[in-house]
């Protein structure tokens, strides 16, 4: 949960505190799964009204992270002195529920509150596609079995606190359960059949507004994701609540708003691979890698396997002397001889150092750089062999190439590179430029078994993702190959300079690259 809330921070400093952002998509809306009445031509309960399945696509926009609660709608009663909900004035006060989910407020008090907050009720799109959290055809906004554990439902208790149920992948809160959610479209049975494909805003008029989530009263099958209710626009219930939305800003606007309040040094390249659009902040400048270099120390070992300097089947000996600290697991074997294709996995898939220091040991930094050069990545270089991490290293640094030994270039540590050349090394491995058009699909098959997925692949649900990423005390990068379909972005980030280390799974140099990849996938989209 603590993740969630970390990106949330981050997400809303473009809007304001308590919202996320939505990032622009497409997504399958309605009821995927059939049912016995689905036979049937007759419509004998609302189960039957989120079908059709279509396809929608909904621009970015920003939601509340939680349900409205009664403090804020008392600040909203308040300022425009309008009537409180009817409870407030039998036993129940508005400062006993204060933390509590409002209710017993119709469709136009809840309109009339997002606008007092300047923002709007989301569409019945909007919603769905805000609940889904980019996990398709599932049932609930955390996948397709019911957890009694994630929903507040089914119970007499009446409405809860907001936040006290983990979030969905969006980081939001209660989309299942605990309130129906007022929205903004009037109610039509047969609307699905004729839905516009792109930001559907439902019919012009009707009788009932549609309401979304289900409640604390609903079974389970109404607190799925495409369950569809409806209410008479003057309806009060206890059980129907309040969420606000907000058009999303401009992507460019947005990155440079959350890089804006950051404490840290922050460069990057994203480009579409299909049209050629690119973005970018300090493209070229030189960045310490971390483990990112250990992409072109894989690109130099299977470059001297393919000349017959190597085979993948040798076998290197492991020491315990050669035993570094930090990252990966071939630390913890015994002492022997491992082959080379298995060290070249456990330096991608879990960044191994051990594994990286006996590669190195095998090819040396100065021929990693050759490959490099012989590419065209001129500054893109390794510099020595893994100390190890924290306070257990290494004493002496060792391994070093002709490029490292040089003054001004230790700084760097184990390698150097900028944006611009990382996400072009992916770019070329897509195109099967790298040693052969086999070798590198071979290589992006490694980058997909990455395990490390706190970075770039930490929100791109339903995005395949194959990277590599670094961490240092103060530096977190990553880099990437994301495809959709037939979508496919190259994406290289590196912050630097963060004034607190922190190797747990909130670190914000992670959540910060988190939060800006579905915003660069935005700007580049089209």
């Amino acid at each position: 949960m603590r993740i969630a809330v970390l990106f949330l921070t981050l997400t809303a400093v473009a809007a304001e505190p308590g919202m996320s952002l939505i990032p622009r998509g497409s997504f399958q809306m309605g009821r995927s799964k059939l049912t016995p009445d689905d036979k049937t031509n007759m419509r004998p309960h609302i189960l039957l009204d989120d079908r059709p399945v279509h396809e929608v696509a909904i621009d970015a926009f920003w939601l509340d992270t939680h349900e409205t609660t009664h403090a804020q709608y008392a600040e909203y009663v308040k300022a425009k002195k309008i009537s409180a909900p009817h409870h407030w004035r039998g036993s129940e006060s508005p400062s006993e529920l204060a933390k509590i989910a409002v209710y017993n407020v119709n469709w136009e008090e809840a309109r009339g509150y997002c606008e007092f907050r300047g923002k709007r009720l989301p569409t019945e799109a909007e919603w769905e596609r805000a609940a889904r959290g980019g996990i398709e055809s599932a049932d609930y906004p955390w996948g397709d079995k019911f957890d009694v554990k994630l929903a507040r439902h089914n119970t007499e208790a009446g409405p809860g606190e907001p936040g006290r149920y983990p979030p969905n992948a969006f980081g939001l809160f209660d989309m299942a359960g605990n309130m129906s959610e007022w929205t903004a479209d009037w109610f039509v049975r047969e609307y699905y059949k004729d839905s516009p494909p792109k930001n559907p805003k439902g019919p012009e008029t009707g009788s009932y507004k549609v309401i979304r989530g289900g409640a604390w009263s609903d079974q389970a099958k109404r607190v799925t994701v495409y369950f569809r209710n409806w209410v008479r626009p003057s309806q009060r219930q206890p059980n129907i609540g309040i969420r606000c939305a907000k058009n999303g800003p401009a992507p460019e606007q947005a990155i440079n708003e959350l890089i804006g309040g950051f404490k840290g040094a922050v460069s990057l390249y994203a480009k579409n691979l299909a049209s050629g659009a690119a973005f970018s902040i300090k493209p070229d400048a030189p960045v310490r890698t971390a483990s990112t270099i250990k992409l072109a120390i894989l690109v130099a070992v299977f470059q001297a396997v393919h000349d017959g300097k190597a085979k993948w089947d040798e076998e290197l000996l492991l020491t315990e002397d050669d035993k570094v600290s930090g990252s990966g697991v071939l630390r913890e074997f015994s002492p022997g001889r491992y082959k080379l294709c298995d060290l070249a996995n456990l330096m991608i898939v879990v960044s191994d150092n051990t594994a990286t220091n006996l590669i190195l040991d095998r090819f040396s930094a100065d021929s990693v750089n050759a490959v490099m050069d012989k590419y065209g990545f001129a500054r893109t270089r390794s510099n020595r062999k893994i100390l190890g991490d924290g306070k257990n290293l290494k004493p002496n640094p060792s391994g070093w190439s002709a490029f490292g030994k040089q003054e001004e270039n230790k700084k760097f540590g184990i390698g150097v590179s900028t944006p611009r050349e990382m996400a072009r090394l992916i770019e070329m491995l897509d195109k099967g430029e790298l040693v052969s058009a086999e070798a590198s699909k071979e290589m992006l098959a490694i980058l997909l078994r990455q395990q490390y997925k706190d970075g770039i692949g930490r929100r791109l649900n339903g995005f395949r993702v194959a990277s590599k990423s670094g961490s240092l005390d103060a530096l977190r990068s990553d880099v990437a190959l994301v495809t959709h379909g037939a979508e496919k972005y190259a994406i290289a980030i590196t912050i630097d300079g963060m004034p607190n280390t922190d190797y747990s799974a909130d670190n914000a140099g992670s959540a910060l690259i988190a939060a800006l990849t579905p915003l660069l996938i935005e700007r580049v989209k089209n």
